[in-house]
């Protein structure tokens, strides 16, 4: 009886053993983009700020990931190259991914909290957006050297060591990709009015 019970257990940590190897990690949102973007000054008076993108990179559910960058101005001749693709394996790495994403399912920010204006320059501005179908989007603003250290090993693997990808041919961008990230970052347009000489006639 003793041997049947020895049996019965090994049967069934061997069953449970298998279903947790073949189980499939779920990404907990439809895609997720790291964005690179900043605004340039006006050239005169009473001109907006030009929104423009370095760079970003979208890691889908089927954890398939895509770089690209970088950006002109949108007024200009719009252009990017995008980075070749890359599969993102193994299992424990996707489940450090998606465990981190899911303690982040609301709206935050990671900045600088010291005093507005004792920087003279804070360098170009971070959004992580996370993209749900018919839900709204998870919005997490950031600048990488304030980020806790989960969400920044996401940043680095995922974007920061793009470079170390192959490039591959120049494509036009998407406008309407475009048009996205800029109304997604509306809130950050720059409100600072510059007073421009006047021109002597």
């Amino acid at each position: 009886m003793k041997d049947l019970y020895c049996i019965l257990v090994f049967v069934l940590f061997s069953l449970y053993s298998c279903k947790k190897h073949n189980e499939v990690v779920t990404f907990p949102t439809d895609k997720l983009y790291i964005l690179e973007y900043n605004y340039a000054e006006p050239k005169a008076n009473e001109e907006p700020w030009t929104f423009y993108v370095l760079g970003f990179c979208v890691l889908d559910k089927d954890f398939n990931i895509r770089y690209a960058g970088p950006f002109l101005e949108k007024e200009e001749s719009v252009n990017y190259y995008y980075y070749n693709s890359k599969h993102i394996e193994p299992d424990s790495l996707r489940n450090k991914i998606s465990n981190t994403l899911l303690k982040y399912q609301t709206d935050t920010t990671f900045l600088y909290k010291g005093k507005p204006g004792s920087r003279i320059y804070d360098g170009n501005r971070y959004r992580f957006i996370m993209q749900k179908n018919n839900q709204k989007d998870i919005i997490i603003k950031f600048e990488p050297n304030y980020l806790p250290e989960d969400l920044k090993f996401i940043f680095t693997y995922l974007y920061e060591n793009r470079d170390k990808s192959e490039r591959c041919e120049q494509e036009s961008v998407d406008n309407g990709l475009f048009n996205w990230f800029e109304n997604q970052t509306q809130n950050d347009r720059p409100t600072i009015k510059i007073t421009f000489p006047a021109v002597a006639k």
